[in-house]
């Protein structure tokens, strides 16, 4: 019996691994877990569900991804960069913040490094620190604390590094560029000014690293009662060449609100976490209403991937390869009904 049980489980787990492709942040049943699934939307996988995973980034060979997790060591709460393969297993701790946590991580095109973000509030410090994988030596390579930086990545040859501010910055709500080893940080595009906020968010290289797909959020401030908040004006895809010129929008309504952008099928089509919002009056935007569309930049086709059961945001596309997936999953997963690994729990 058990020999047929054993046969049978191999069986299934081999019907299950898949090219998965794209990885990203959802909730199911409460429980905030990080997922892959191919192009297409179909096979998706479960690979943990353990300290609320955030901003996953494949390795170049796509055997590795890199993400934020959430820990609570002595009662004080952060996040580190923690690393995993790609089917889920051998979870690692890549950093400890002393104080602070630390965001945004990326692998450098070599997948040698691992590019992230540090916030230090006691101390009011912002940085981008590079992280050695085999000496586990850090090395910070910009302290921008006005700018609080985010997203930010690497070109693929290496020689540059983009990021964005965070919305709330004080001088810039802009992308930014500079060299690999952090001199020269400059602002990317002109910078907007006026009633309307311009908030250029989330950038991502091109695979031939010629180009550059941002996200342009537009708000205006507006008193409601004793609280100032934010109505929605416009959201914008947008693509520039990586000097910051010859910028084209592309063609997606400016209703539907982004959390996610990547590049995919290397550079023909953009994959986009978003969800349809109301402009121009309150709209209190819920993490479960987003889900993942594919646009095809030629045809300018809109594809959903993500079925109305599964929301996906934080998104991150690897080029095709024959990768190992964790038989742990939804319930679109049989396996989870044979065993469930109560250590993701």
């Amino acid at each position: 019996m058990r020999t047929l049980l054993t046969s049978f489980c191999l069986i299934l787990l081999l019907t299950t691994v898949g090219n998965a492709k794209i990885v990203f942040k959802s909730i199911d049943e409460g429980f905030t877990g990080m997922y892959v699934m191919d192009d297409d939307g179909s096979n998706v996988k479960l690979l943990t569900k353990k300290s609320a995973p955030r901003n996953p980034n494949w390795s170049p060979n796509g055997k590795q991804i890199v993400f934020a997790r959430f820990s609570s060591d002595g009662g004080r709460q952060h996040f580190h960069i923690a690393i995993m393969n790609a089917g889920g297993t051998d979870i690692r701790q890549l950093t400890k913040p002393e104080i602070g946590s630390d965001y945004y991580p990326s692998f450098s095109p070599d997948g040698k490094q691992v590019l992230f973000t540090r916030y230090e509030n006691k101390i009011n410090k912002r940085s981008i620190n590079i992280l050695d994988l085999e000496s586990g030596e850090i090395i910070e390579i910009a302290n921008l604390n006005k700018t609080s930086p985010r997203y930010p990545t690497w070109s693929p040859d290496g020689r540059k590094i983009v990021f964005s501010t965070d919305q709330f910055a004080e001088d810039s709500r802009n992308l930014w560029i500079m060299d690999a080893d952090g001199k020269n940080a400059r602002q990317l595009l002109p910078a907007q000014e006026g009633v309307t906020k311009i908030v250029q968010s989330r950038p991502r290289w091109s695979p031939d690293g010629q180009q550059i797909l941002y996200s342009q959020d537009e708000y205006v401030d507006q008193q409601v009662g004793k609280v100032v908040t934010e109505i929605h004006k416009a959201h914008r895809y947008m693509i520039c060449d990586q000097n910051g010129e010859n910028i084209r929008e592309l063609d997606i309504p400016k209703d539907w609100f982004p959390v996610g952008l990547d590049w995919m099928d290397d550079g023909e089509s953009v994959l986009l976490s978003m969800r349809k919002i109301e402009l121009n009056k309150l709209d209190f935007v819920e993490v479960l209403d987003y889900h993942i569309y594919k646009y095809h930049i030629a045809t300018k086709k809109l594809t959903e991937l993500t079925s109305p059961l599964v929301d996906g945001y934080g998104v991150d596309w690897v080029s095709g390869r024959a990768l190992p997936v964790s038989p742990k999953g939804k319930k679109q997963t049989q396996w989870g009904e044979i065993k469930k690994d109560s250590s993701d729990q």
